[in-house]
């Protein structure tokens, strides 16, 4: 039987940015039901498929974030300072969400709008906009695991039970969507269990 092969998806693909342009899947807070949190050139918006209840959200003003490629386990992340004592230090040091590792980052002021970045403020499986619940949600070893829509979990099945991996055609060295993903996913030992997990979530 030929092995199950898979080509990893563009760096990005998958993003909070991305999703957003056509639904973050999320749970309702008023009925349980799901829920589309997207935006166009308007504020951000969230419509419950179920009850029909719709917020919308203006998010605005300078943020301050420390945005750091960790040199413990190597993962991206991205820290929103909150303090205003800290906004105005120039370096600062940071402890990394993954693994815990502390190390000094500088600090960065974005513009007027919500900056995602890899991951965005997902650690916990809320959406960053409105701090909802995702809706395809679950947990592997007490750690928090998630896709952003229908494609996004079936692009985590797909490649998680793939038997040889391959990045894009044309993109060695570059990243790609598995570089998102927290080294325990990867984990060889870990996969099997992770798609079943996974695949109940597309029972939802």
């Amino acid at each position: 039987m030929p092995e199950n092969r898979v080509t990893d998806q563009p760096y990005g693909t998958y993003s909070v940015y991305s999703v957003l342009k056509t639904g973050l899947w999320v749970t309702c807070p008023r009925c349980g039901g799901m829920g589309l949190v997207t935006r166009g050139d308007g504020p951000y918006r969230f419509r419950c498929t179920r009850c029909g209840h719709v917020r919308t959200k203006e998010l605005s003003g300078y943020r301050f974030r420390v945005q750091n490629q960790c040199p413990s386990c190597g993962r991206y992340y991205n820290i929103t300072i909150q303090d205003r004592r800290q906004q105005t230090f120039p370096v600062l040091r940071v402890t990394c969400p993954y693994c815990g590792f502390a190390a000094p980052g500088r600090v960065e002021q974005t513009g007027k709008q919500v900056w995602y970045g890899e991951g965005g403020d997902l650690r916990q499986g809320q959406d960053p906009v409105f701090g909802f619940d995702l809706w395809f949600l679950t947990s592997f070893g007490g750690r928090p695991v998630w896709a952003l829509n229908r494609e996004h979990l079936a692009y985590l099945i797909g490649y998680l039970s793939a038997g040889l991996r391959e990045k894009p055609t044309g993109r060695f060295g570059l990243r790609t969507e598995a570089d998102t993903l927290p080294g325990f996913m990867k984990t060889a030992k870990n996969r099997d269990r992770l798609v079943r997990r996974l695949k109940e979530l597309q029972k939802k």
